[in-house]
């Protein structure tokens, strides 16, 4: 892709990821305000969801880019809805025991496990940068853990909760990355929410919970879920890869944090102002993600400088 045409696909997905960043700020308050279990609330968020983009899947006639899968990529599919279902299940249990500022910094650290997932299943292993990045960011999401020990209802078990959502979510991106060069976004986003609803609902039932019955306000929030995270949030950050790369947007991923603790600040009230160790973890965990951003952006640009010597004649 040339410079131009990445400038060019830069400014067309840059709406998009900022109304992407806002959305999925909001999910943790969202899930708060939600009078109902972690399952029930996933399920009713990914399948609001998949009622709101069934029109356009229908007029594309997204199922039509199935028929080039095999059964390993109709497997990995199904893989990546179970994946989404029990990481929104992890993660909106953890904010049931620790703060909103301490879960979704710790569930936004998906990216470092990427790292490993890479270097175990994809035989991609991470650059000496990029393993020094991850041992910041696990110092930080330890800084999280050890200054919550004295808070909360159970913060040890939200914490641990929230970094299972962030491996879950790992995982799912990671098999969604081979996906998506294959199909569209209504081919993919689809049959992954369906399938991660379905398992949502089986999680509820398996539990003895009713998936109706709740209050208004309930309602109004797993509607907000699934306009606001998943519409916006999730929908848009799968829309952008093929505009943008990765680690873009990858980068506008992280600004979830802090839009959900002010957030959390604004509606929860003061007792969700973070402590000194969700602070001084957070800057860890950025700086741990930033530093092989910054090296493969260093080296992208290496590259490209040396394609042009190449296209200019130059040795």
């Amino acid at each position: 892709m040339s410079a131009g045409a990445e400038r060019g696909g830069l400014v067309r997905a840059a709406p998009v990821l900022a109304l992407a960043a806002l959305g999925t700020s909001s999910g943790a308050v969202l899930v708060r305000l939600a009078e109902a279990p972690s399952a029930v609330t996933a399920f009713w968020r990914l399948a609001l969801s998949v009622l709101v983009l069934l029109p356009a899947f229908v007029a594309t006639r997204g199922w039509r880019e199935w028929t080039g899968l095999g059964r390993r990529d109709a497997a990995l599919l199904g893989l990546a809805g179970v994946c989404l279902a029990f990481h929104f299940i992890a993660w909106f249990r953890s904010l049931a025991f620790t703060s909103v500022a301490s879960s979704t910094v710790l569930v936004s650290v998906h990216p470092l496990f990427v790292g490993a997932l890479s270097a175990l299943w994809l035989h991609e292993p991470p650059s000496r940068v990029e393993w020094t990045g991850i041992g910041i960011a696990v110092l930080g999401a330890a800084c999280i853990g050890w200054g919550d020990l004295a808070g909360g209802p159970d913060p040890v078990r939200g914490d641990l909760l929230a970094l299972l959502a962030a491996g879950l979510g790992a995982l799912y991106f990671t098999v969604g990355r081979r996906l998506r060069v294959r199909l569209g976004i209504w081919s993919y986003a689809v049959p992954v929410y369906a399938s991660a609803a379905v398992a949502c609902a089986a999680v509820a039932r398996a539990g003895g919970t009713a998936l109706t019955g709740w209050p208004p306000a309930t309602w109004a929030a797993f509607a907000g879920l699934a306009l606001g995270p998943m519409l916006f949030g999730h929908t848009g950050f799968n829309w952008a890869l093929r505009h943008v790369r990765a680690y873009v947007v990858s980068l506008v991923q992280l600004l979830e944090p802090i839009g959900a603790t002010i957030l959390a600040v604004l509606v929860l009230g003061r007792h969700e102002v973070p402590g000194w160790n969700v602070w001084l973890g957070g800057a860890l965990i950025l700086v741990g993600v930033w530093l092989p951003l910054r090296a493969r952006l260093l080296a992208q640009s290496g590259g490209d400088a040396v394609h042009r010597r190449e296209e200019g004649g130059e040795v």
